[in-house]
């Protein structure tokens, strides 16, 4: 963690306190506790990336993706009116 990596002094101390606060519940170094929130803030991420990937579709939004049907042949972009 290095401070030019945060926006204010007091983004810095938050995170500090987070990874020491961490440390001393899991009984490691600090760095060790920021690597840690690190793997946690990236597995929370990419959860919520996957739940947004596998949300059902708005009723609406069917409708703005076209319903061209995949196996069916298109017709060149030029040819259409």
């Amino acid at each position: 963690m290095r401070r030019a990596d945060f926006t204010s002094d007091a983004d810095y101390y938050r995170a500090h306190r987070q990874a020491f606060v961490l440390a001393q519940q899991l009984g490691v170094t600090p760095i060790e506790a920021e690597v840690e929130l690190k793997k946690r803030q990236r597995q929370e991420c990419a959860a919520r990336l996957q739940a947004k990937i596998e949300a059902p579709l708005q009723p609406g939004m069917a409708a703005l993706r076209g319903g061209h049907d995949p196996e069916e042949p298109r017709e060149p972009w030029w040819n259409r009116d």
